[in-house]
């Protein structure tokens, strides 16, 4: 279960708080809706991943590698995760959640491609994990 934990922690790190300097420091969370439903939401799949992010190789690269360890993790700790599909589901559950949850925050922005790259991470993980727990039933 500390690996589920940990998991959360890094999640949560990266998702409320900003990586980028405000006044020379790491931006602080701020509670509160933007002026614009716009601003929040963008539901057109790949719609800003190029225009809005100067980084978006390494916003694509991120948010896919930051939900691999949850395809790996989580069935791990959790029996009732017993295939590729339930884990992908309890994946995209999750990542919704964060998703709806940063409504709540001014700075952040709930991106329908953040959804798609996220369970993109959580299906990869899964695949490694069960590969490898067939290739061990194979090999006994």
């Amino acid at each position: 279960m500390l690996l589920v934990y940990i998991c959360l922690v890094v999640i949560a790190r990266f998702v409320y708080f900003p990586l980028h300097f405000v006044d020379g420091k790491i931006g602080t969370l701020t509670i509160g809706f933007s002026t614009t439903l716009s601003d929040m939401i963008s539901l057109i799949p790949f719609f800003f991943l190029f225009d809005r992010y100067d980084g978006w190789l390494i916003n694509i690269i991120g948010n896919i590698a930051m939900f691999i360890p949850v395809g790996i993790v989580w069935p791990i700790c959790f029996r009732k995760l017993d295939s590729i599909k339930k884990t992908v589901f309890a994946g995209i559950f999750f990542i919704i959640f964060i998703e709806l949850s940063q409504l709540l925050c001014t700075e952040r922005h709930t991106d329908i491609d953040d959804v798609i790259l996220n369970t993109s991470g959580v299906l990869i993980g899964a695949c490694i994990l069960f590969a490898i727990r067939k290739s061990r039933n194979d090999v006994s």
